[in-house]
């Protein structure tokens, strides 16, 4: 037998795809449920297909993968013992070989025989490599223990479930292959999140972001320099200009999430970027713009209903002051409305920035509706308020620092917090 390949999904999908229509073309393909579809969909980093294939199969799959609009690439490997799991059903019309006449193929059986291998602490019970260290594999990333338990916990709950699906006559085994193998190597890039991290994290999230920046300055650089030259052209449009920037927003943003993505497996951050997210949920990421439109509204109005009750308060206060210097009282009035205005706005302002801000990338990257990203962003912003503070203190001197130069310093410290969205994101919302 000649050199073996796996099938890798990087998590990306091509631009110009959008990702509800990958996932329907994924489903039809390999004849998997849209939920599976989702989750290897929802996959944000080196997502392992299948294995163990020659060359001329691997490569049939590469190419079916990618004419879904995924980004694929082929690994050799060295050769695995049988039941190494393999995750898709088979490609168009193959022939079927000897052993694989009837339903139960060596697939399904490789990936049954998976799900009911107990690890014996030399071997992976998933993949069946032998590169183990401190109870993770090397190869396909679990961990065995959580593996073991959740692979336990799972049949105790087929066993329980085992009656009700019975009467309703659905006879699909859940562990039968492709599906099983497909569920699990979803679930490893799912959402885990929103955690609580120390307050030191702020600091991490913005060292992280100059990571992101030093890959590939340029591209950054430039990325950024067309937005902003795009966003002052449109603002110049009366109304209009400024309702898109506001609206579309939370798209261009996306885009730059997808590419410091695309860095973490390895790939450039690419000027196409700056559009990339028109490609990925278009629809829920302009509604997250209107929503974030909308509660500025509501602050604005209510900021201005509020504060034109302590006029009246302070007005009455100096009515009954009598003899006091009118000029001071003035002047002490004008300073105090302004401190107090501002920190109402502030204290209005704040909950809709902790909802906006990690929405474009949760509704970009996990598909999530405009609502339930906002909600949880919220909720990641809440439980991480000490960090977010020294990361506000640290990203407000490094505004000041780089306004210092001509402003050049910016170009800079722009992309590097932009990208330290993206770093917050990963570490608040994944293990």
């Amino acid at each position: 037998m000649g050199e073996l390949y796996r099938v890798i999904y990087t998590g990306q999908l091509r631009l110009g795809t959008e990702k509800q229509v990958a996932i329907e073309r994924f489903c039809e393909r390999f004849k998997v449920a849209e939920e599976k579809a989702r989750k290897v969909m929802a996959a944000r980093r080196d997502l392992t297909l299948k294995k163990n294939l020659e060359q001329a199969k691997a490569e049939k799959y590469r190419q079916a993968l990618e004419s879904i609009g995924m980004i694929v690439r082929l690994e050799p490997m060295e050769p695995v013992p049988a039941g190494s799991g393999l995750a898709l059903e088979p490609i168009g019309e193959e022939p079927a070989t000897a052993g694989e006449t009837g339903s139960g193929t060596p697939d399904s059986q490789e990936a049954t025989q998976i799900l009911s291998t107990v690890g014996n602490g030399t071997t992976c019970p998933k993949c069946g490599s032998d590169r183990i260290k401190d109870q993770s594999c090397l190869d396909c990333g679990i961990i065995i223990p959580k593996y073991l338990a959740r692979q336990a916990a799972e049949a105790e709950a087929a066993a329980t479930g085992a009656e009700e699906e019975q009467v309703s006559g659905d006879s699909a085994n859940p562990y039968a292959a492709p599906r099983a193998g497909l569920l699990e190597e979803a679930q490893q890039g799912e959402l885990s999140g929103p955690e609580g991290r120390p307050a030191g994290h702020g600091w991490y999230w913005i060292r992280r972001g100059f990571w992101h920046f030093r890959q590939n300055p340029l591209a950054w650089i430039i990325t950024l320099v067309l937005w902003l030259v795009l966003s002052i052209g449109l603002s110049l449009v009366p109304f209009v200009g400024s309702l898109a920037i506001t609206l579309f927003s939370p798209v261009i943003l996306a885009g730059f999430m997808l590419g410091s993505a695309a860095q973490e497996h390895g790939d450039d951050f690419e000027i196409s970027h700056l559009f990339a997210g028109f490609s990925s949920s278009v629809g829920q990421l302009v509604l997250v713009g209107l929503l974030y439109l909308v509660g500025l509204i509501v602050v604005v109005f209510a900021g201005g209903m509020l504060g034109g009750g302590m006029m009246i308060g302070m007005l009455g206060g100096i009515d009954a002051m009598g003899n006091a210097d009118p000029g001071a009282v003035s002047q002490a009035m004008g300073v105090g409305t302004v401190l107090l205005m501002s920190l109402l706005m502030l204290g209005l302002t704040l909950p809709l920035m902790m909802a906006y801000w990690f929405a474009p990338a949760l509704v970009a990257m996990e598909g999530m509706s405009a609502l339930a990203a906002m909600r949880m962003s919220f909720s990641g912003c809440l439980k991480n308020i000490l960090p977010f503070l020294l990361y506000g203190v640290i990203a407000l001197l490094l505004f000041v620092v780089g306004a210092i130069p001509v402003g050049l310093g910016l170009l800079i410290v722009l992309p590097v917090i932009t990208a330290s969205v993206y770093t917050s994101y990963r570490d608040i919302f994944y293990r």
